[in-house]
């Protein structure tokens, strides 16, 4: 094998954590290569701003405010917020079944807003612009095709036959990761059984920059509210995680009954349902990598852990993170540590490990919770529900970790 073309650090799959990782530790000063499928020609492309459903992206992220400052220390918010996005002040979250019912309000933690949404690509295309003026060096439009380690370094093999090496190979490549199946680090999972449906509508009420969650006993549905640049609040992008059998019959309904069910299911908070975008499905399954490194080797986002989305922090845990590694790596040049050496791999498996696992138990257990439908756990849901909210300050803070507020 050829001496391969070699980095301090390689970060393989330019997505919103990929890109973000490899910004930063340029930044840092480290040589950096991030390796992205995608041609970057197409990731810079100004995105749709048609005042329609179908001008939206379907795939959104509710950026806490944590995510928000880590965007800002990059550089990158001030771009992201200059397109579509739709801060909210509340969020109010009940059991369909029953009396419980839960309200959170941006006010009463001082704060401007309890988080962003955001499309997808809106995040990408401004990490991608900064990435144009950084030292990162970007290789796009390939794919990766293999995983070599020697004593002394690892790194990828690309679809061209080009190889890449580095100290540090760090996997951003995503829920299905091929890196971490190469590597051979193994995974917990299971399948929830369950489909999310995700699509954009407009509604005849306002959102007023709320986001909505109702739980049933066949999964949770979520309205996200969307801004248009004309600051119209009428539409909202949807997630709607319900048993497999049911997202099936759902999706095989015209766009008229498929509205109908939205304005029952939601309980008519938003009106009615006047448009509908296309709708996309796809299978909910838990993960999590029982180790995320390995020598040399390191996993993060959903590469690392992928969550129920009932509480929309798949991508906050993934710029989670990206912060500890930063951290960490930081830390480590400042004290001429190579970027692989083991102790400073460890400290950030330790930081990040035990939080998304927290996070995890969490959110199966609230999924539980509420697919049971015996009427002792419904009452005591429903009870527990009216006593959180009736308890500011331990509502409040609850609120405040979730969102990455500063209690």
């Amino acid at each position: 094998m050829s001496d391969p073309k070699s980095f301090d650090i390689l970060v393989v799959g330019g997505g919103m954590v990929g890109s973000a990782l490899a910004l930063g530790l340029s930044r840092q000063g480290w040589h950096v290569g991030l390796v992205e499928g995608s041609e970057r020609k197409a990731l810079l492309e100004a995105p749709a701003t048609a005042d329609s459903v179908e001008g939206f992206e379907p795939r959104v992220s509710a950026i806490s405010v944590a995510s928000q400052r880590l965007l800002e220390e990059l550089g990158v918010w001030s771009a992201i917020a200059a397109g579509r996005h739709c801060p909210y002040q509340s969020m109010t979250v009940w059991d369909g079944d029953g009396t419980g019912r839960i309200q959170f309000e941006a006010a009463e933690l001082q704060a401007r807003a309890l988080g962003t949404i955001v499309e997808n690509r809106h995040i990408v295309r401004g990490l991608f612009s900064a990435l144009a003026d950084s030292q990162v060096e970007l290789i796009d439009g390939v794919k990766v095709t293999g995983w070599w380690q020697n004593q002394n370094q690892r790194g990828i093999e690309l679809e061209n036959g080009t190889m890449l090496g580095a100290d540090l190979v760090v996997a951003a490549d995503g829920a299905n990761s091929r890196l971490r199946q190469w590597v051979g680090l193994p995974t917990r999972e299971w399948d929830y059984d369950q489909q999310a449906i995700v699509c954009t509508v407009k509604t005849s009420q306002s959102h007023r920059f709320t986001a909505w969650q109702r739980f049933s006993p066949t999964g949770p549905l979520a309205f996200l509210p969307l801004l248009t640049e004309g600051g119209d609040e009428h539409f909202c992008s949807i997630v709607w995680s319900q048993d497999t059998e049911e997202a099936r019959r759902l999706m095989a309904l015209d766009d008229g009954s498929f509205a109908g069910e939205l304005e029952r299911a939601i309980e008519r908070e938003l009106g009615t349902v006047e448009s509908i975008s296309r709708r996309f499905a796809f299978p909910l399954r838990q993960r999590h990598a029982k180790d995320y490194i390995a020598t040399g080797f390191a996993l993060v986002g959903d590469a690392a852990h992928t969550i129920h989305p009932l509480a929309g922090q798949g991508a906050n845990l993934g710029y989670g993170d990206v912060r500890a590694l930063l951290d960490e790596l930081a830390q480590a040049r400042k004290s001429g540590l190579n970027a692989s050496d083991d102790l400073v791999l460890a400290r950030y498996q330790r930081r990040r490990k035990g939080e998304n696992l927290t996070m995890m138990a969490a959110m199966e257990g609230f999924k539980q919770l509420f697919a049971r439908d015996e009427l002792p756990l419904r009452w005591l849901r429903n009870t527990g529900m009216r006593w959180l909210n009736q308890l500011g300050p331990i509502k409040n803070r609850i609120a405040a970790e979730a969102m990455g507020l500063d209690a």
